[in-house]
């Protein structure tokens, strides 16, 4: 939000404060809260720690005393003004939520430079947003408080983390880097969530906010031109369609080139294509009774993901055994498979013409004898890249298209008791192929066709009794989803035919067809005993139920046929789950400016399904020939926070502490294979930490904004996984949580003449370094990264406004993903001895923000 939703107008200064005054405030504030956060830090996070603590606590004090010492509101109403969410499912005052909520509305997202979900939580500490392992963001990762999903976004794998389109579950992470079209606001809901939203979500819910239809004409334009030939357009209308109906079309069509070059052929990879389409129908028949109607569509496509490879080794599994070697303690070479490789492709792309061998390899070599010119090989193409750049190989496509409906009824049955019903469907289809080497090598290439359908059905009823004295709300939720991942799969160990279809040089057939159904009943209710102390109580039951059905070619064989041959067929396995998910609270408003809040919530996701398939049912001594499954994961966070607005509304001050409790998370691991295994184990995990949030309005044009987050995240002990080897340690990083992340900014507004305006803002974001991936055998540790954005926007009184928009000013180069599977094995690996990192691939896959880019964009509102 801009300073003009920020800052009320119609404030008076009253004058300087004295010298004395800002000094009592400084001492007042930075001393009791240093008393307070280092007896709350020390027990929590050690000695070490504490001075971080409160080195923010008094910076965030000096910075507010500053701006009253500055000026000082005599008005009550002037100041940083009320930020409206509904985060517990009505309209409430940001400040009135006793949860850590952060709100991004319009304005503020434009301000930041932000026109999607792919990045906006450089800005949001304690967030990670982005895409998948070796998917690039194809398939979205979020993770709140270090809490996310499933790296890799299977579809046999859910998130912890909600993403929401006016309450409608976007469910999976195919495709939810949504663009930002048309849209109120943006809200993240840190912690547990049960008891006020549909699904599960343990971790947060990421809520998608758009403006509503509304009984009057107007509309907006707006044309987006940059560097990368960034060519957006963008529009909406909003129209009456009589006296109780509205309706209103929203589109945009996205365009920019990628930045990641490839030396082969010159062109681009990282690029981002989309058209977003949306239409509302809003119907108000009585004073009672609103009925909307959505349905929109999302088709994006790109040539591949910004990735370049970082290091690479001769001697892992694929690149040995494509030229005939066995790798150390890998599997015997496959002279067939070999071969079937070797002929997607003409044996010039070897440089040493596979070691003399020729395009077919007649026997199996020792790794000896190759491992020089393979090595050679990999030089002649690694070699020629840089940070942005690749060699080449084939073409990576991604293509994903999507349609969703949805109907919200909400009926006052009345003054005090409101009726919500809210159906949700959406049919999503994913296309990609990956080369994922980036050279004409073929080493690994994988094709998938991703087809997800489900449906979704919400019933509330939200009240107030006892004269308001009781805000209450209770709900049921049905969930059906159907997911199918078709996958063909490239590489030298399991060949480039498909024995199951009869193809060939289209890889090997795999797949993954996953039904879940689940129901859910929730009610949480907030009492005043008095005006100042309240209590929130909350209850959610859940019930899930899984079918899986896994085929893999080489696996789960079975003896078909007279004479009896080994035959790989599809495996099945069945599961439920149910839990009990308690929410407690206290609220207390010490003055009409000041509120704190404790409380304590259960999180819950419910177990699955690996992809664990044994190479022969009738030798596996397992059930279901492999299949395993993991259990449900809980999680109880207890939090604290504290919520004020000071010096006459002047200042905006937010603190929360954090402490959560993993019984039985869900983590993602892989094994090297061959092919490689990624499966999920459960494992018990701490994790805590602090957010700090302030604004200061230090005139009526200039309004400061920061905020902080810190987190302490660690395994509680040795994590195991199918093979029986320690895969993790409470010395390993934890997936996805960078222990510092903070922002700064600034906006300001200078009024001109006929009521025109220009404004300023400026806004810094950092990450510290964090993990890409679960295991440590697999993970990159990203380096820590700050970006700068600014933005100068001219607005003139008659609807026009033209801006310059500056993303990643310092130019700075940093990594949003990686993903390691790449030896040698004596590489070392975090919370783990030397000698057991994977050695699979033979490359390491990283993928690359973007770099600086500036724009002009041109909007017109009427």
């Amino acid at each position: 939000m801009g300073t003009t939703s920020l800052v009320r107008t119609g404030w008076d200064a009253a004058g300087a404060m004295s010298d004395a005054r800002f000094a009592h405030l400084v001492q007042e504030c930075v001393g009791e809260r240093e008393e307070t956060l280092a007896e709350v830090a020390s027990t929590r996070f050690g000695a070490g720690k504490v001075a971080l603590l409160l080195m923010s606590s008094a910076l965030s004090c000096a910075t507010f005393a500053g701006a009253a010492h500055a000026q000082q509101a005599e008005e009550e109403d002037g100041g940083v003004g009320e930020i409206i969410v509904t985060a517990q499912r009505y309209e409430q005052n940001l400040q009135e939520t006793p949860l850590s909520v952060v709100a991004l509305g319009s304005e503020q997202l434009d301000a930041i430079g932000i026109d999607n979900l792919s990045g906006f939580d450089t800005f949001i500490p304690n967030l990670s947003a982005g895409g998948t392992a070796a998917q690039g963001n194809a398939v979205a990762s979020f993770a709140i408080r270090g809490i996310g999903g499933a790296p890799q976004g299977f579809v046999t794998q859910e998130s912890a983390v909600g993403v929401y389109i006016d309450d409608i579950l976007f469910a999976r992470p195919h495709g939810a880097l949504l663009d930002l079209l048309d849209v109120e606001r943006i809200e993240v809901l840190r912690g547990p969530q049960g008891t006020l939203f549909g699904r599960n979500t343990a971790g947060g819910a990421i809520r998608y906010v758009t403006h509503q239809p509304a009984s009057v004409l107007e509309g907006s334009l707006s044309a987006t031109l940059g560097t990368h030939e960034r060519r957006d357009v963008s529009g909406m209308l909003n129209l009456p369609l009589g006296e109780d109906i509205a309706a209103r079309l929203s589109f945009a069509s996205n365009s920019r080139d990628g930045y990641i070059t490839r030396v082969d052929d010159g062109s681009s990879v990282g690029d981002a294509d989309s058209e977003t389409f949306r239409l509302q129908l809003r119907a108000q028949p009585t004073d009672r009774l609103d009925i909307n109607f959505t349905i929109d569509s999302i088709n994006t496509s790109d040539n591949g993901s910004p990735t370049i490879i970082g290091e690479y080794s001769a001697t892992d599994l694929y690149p040995a055994a494509l030229y005939g070697a066995q790798s150390v303690g890998g599997p015997p070479v496959n002279v067939a498979r070999v071969n079937q490789m070797r002929a997607l492709m003409p044996a010039s792309v070897s440089p040493s013409n596979y070691c003399g061998q020729g395009p077919v390899l007649a026997a199996p070599v020792a790794l000896a004898s190759v491992q020089a010119c393979i090595q050679s090989d990999l030089d002649f193409y690694y070699s020629q890249t840089g940070d942005y750049s690749i060699y080449g190989g084939v073409p990576d496509r991604n293509e994903f298209e999507s349609t969703g409906i949805s109907l919200s009824l909400s009926y006052d049955i009345n003054d005090a008791i409101t009726f919500n019903s809210l159906t949700g469907y959406r049919v999503s289809d994913q296309f990609q192929f990956q080369d994922w080497d980036r050279t004409p090598i073929p080493l690994v290439q994988q094709s998938s066709i991703v087809e997800i359908e489900y449906f979704t059905q919400e019933f509330q009823l939200i009240g107030s009794s006892f004269g308001d004295r009781l805000r209450w709300q209770v709900g049921a939720f049905y969930y059906d989803d159907q997911a199918l991942d078709t996958r063909r799969r490239f590489d030298p160990s399991g060949g480039a035919n498909s024995a199951a279809l009869g193809t060939v040089g289209e890889g090997q057939l795999e797949y993954k067809d996953i039904g879940t159904t689940s129901l859910a009943a929730y009610g949480q209710a907030t009492f005043d005993f008095t005006e100042q102390l309240s209590a929130t109580l909350g209850l959610r039951w859940t019930h899930d139920e899984k079918d899986f059905t896994a085929f893999r070619e080489a696996r789960g064989r079975i003896p078909v046929g007279a004479p009896p041959v080994l035959t790989a067929v599809p495996q099945s396995i069945s599961g439920e789950w149910e839990n009990l998910s308690p929410r407690l609270g206290i609220e207390y408003r010490w003055t009409p400016d000041i509120m704190t809040y404790v409380s304590v919530a259960q999180g819950f996701k419910g177990g699955g399904f690996n992809d664990t398939v044994a190479s022969t049912c009738s030798t596996s001594p397992l059930p279901n020939c492999g299949l395993s499954a993991y259990d449900e994961e809980n999680l109880v966070t207890y939090e604290a926070g504290w919520r004020s607005d000071l010096f006459d509304n002047r200042i905006r001050f937010n603190a929360t502490y954090f402490h959560t409790a993993y019984t039985d998370q869900q983590i993602q691991l892989a094994d090297p294979g061959p092919p490689p295994l990624v499966y999920t184990i459960n494992g018990d995990a701490t994790v805590e930490g602090v957010e700090l949030e302030f604004m200061a309005a230090v005139t009526d044009n200039l309004l400061l904004r920061a905020s902080l987050g810190y987190v302490d995240a660690r395994y509680d002990g040795i994590l195991y996984g199918i093979s029986g080897q320690p895969t993790a340690t409470p010395d390993t990083p934890y997936f996805r949580s960078p222990e510092l992340s903070y922002t700064v900014g600034v906006n300001y507004t200078q009024p001109l003449a006929n009521n025109a305006e220009v404004t300023f803002d400026l806004n810094y974001g950092y990450k510290d370094e964090q993990a890409s991936f679960p295991q440590p055998s697999n993970m990159v540790i990203l380096p820590s990264y700050g970006l700068l954005n600014g933005r100068i926007a001219y607005r003139s009184s008659n609807g026009w406004e033209l801006a310059l928009v500056g993303t990643n000013l310092t130019d700075e180069y940093y990594l949003t993903n990686g993903f390691d599977p790449t030896g040698p094995t004596t590489k070392p690996t975090p919370g783990l001895p030397a000698g057991v990192h994977d050695a699979v691939f033979g490359f390491e896959m990283l993928d690359v923000g973007r770099p600086q880019e500036f724009a002009v964009e041109l909007r017109y509102e009427f």
